[in-house]
């Protein structure tokens, strides 16, 4: 191992994880019917074991999160989706926060999967939070809810770019800026990442969702959902999520959830899978 990639570890907490687990299952990918478009979707992990639903952040897909997925498996049956748009499912017209849990629902309820845990991250933190307290989701009986960066209060301002420009803004950093932040074992990721953002389908729905998706406009939804049993993750180190807002928020109007602040990047679970795998364990139990 490089010097460089020991001191992006000890900076960062990030955990040395095999290249074995840097890929998912073929097998487990599923392509599903959503309005006449195709939805991939992903279910693996043990028949019997405890059910969990994983929702994925802006411009990732479920692949991506191969490294946190691998832990999940050992323990949970879980269940994801490319949202509309993003990895293998079809690009869309509208990319509203309603196409996304219509989506999600169309997933739960073509593999009846009720009785489960909901985690999400970063966008996907923000939509398992807003679904957690959408009466639209109470048939699947939701358990507990586990956010990790969730969009939705505050941003930092590098997440939109130039602010006379949103419509075309480009997050930043971009994969290959981030690239530095990452060891090179985790270069496979970061290449997925950068491969789909070449895509028309990514161009087209990044453009509309930088400044139509209510990134800092969410709080009557979380609010909805301040009863619920949920955990939130924030990162010390966020080129995306502002921390210290969100944080607030979550103390002030969610008092009965639980929030904490980790040392690391944006991508937690990805980067620190063990550890995020232990801490679901733990809130479920």
């Amino acid at each position: 191992m490089s010097i460089n990639d020991q001191m992006i570890y000890d900076r960062y907490n990030i955990e040395h994880v095999p290249l074995v687990k840097f890929n998912l299952n073929p097998e487990s990918f599923h392509t599903i019917d959503f309005n006449g478009k195709k939805l991939n979707t992903y279910i693996d992990g043990p028949e019997n074991g405890q059910k969990l639903f994983f929702i994925h952040g802006f411009d990732m897909f479920v692949e991506m999160y191969s490294t946190f997925i691998n832990e999940l498996i050992l323990t949970y049956r879980v269940l994801s989706v490319d949202l509309p748009g993003h990895g293998q499912t079809d690009a869309f017209d509208d990319y509203q926060v309603s196409i996304f849990q219509d989506s999600i629902i169309t997933t739960l309820d073509h593999y009846d999967f009720k009785d489960f845990t909901l985690v999400g991250h970063s966008m996907g933190g923000m939509l398992s939070i807003i679904c957690t307290g959408d009466t639209n989701f109470t048939k699947f009986n939701i358990s507990s809810t586990i956010a990790f960066c969730p969009a939705g209060i505050k941003m930092t301002e590098s997440f939109f770019g130039p602010k006379k420009s949103l419509c075309c803004a480009s997050p930043s950093p971009s994969p290959d800026q981030r690239r530095g932040l990452f060891p090179s074992d985790f270069d496979s990721i970061l290449s997925k990442l950068k491969q789909s953002k070449q895509n028309p389908k990514y161009i087209e729905r990044r453009q509309l969702m930088i400044s139509d998706f209510p990134w800092e406009k969410s709080q009557k939804q979380f609010i909805q959902a301040k009863d619920k049993k949920v955990l939130v993750f924030l990162a010390d180190d966020e080129q995306y999520v502002n921390t210290k807002r969100t944080l607030k928020f979550v103390q002030q109007k969610c008092k009965k959830w639980s929030a904490k602040v980790e040392k690391g990047l944006h991508e937690l679970p990805i980067l620190r899978p063990k550890w995020a795998a232990e801490q679901i364990n733990g809130f479920v139990k």
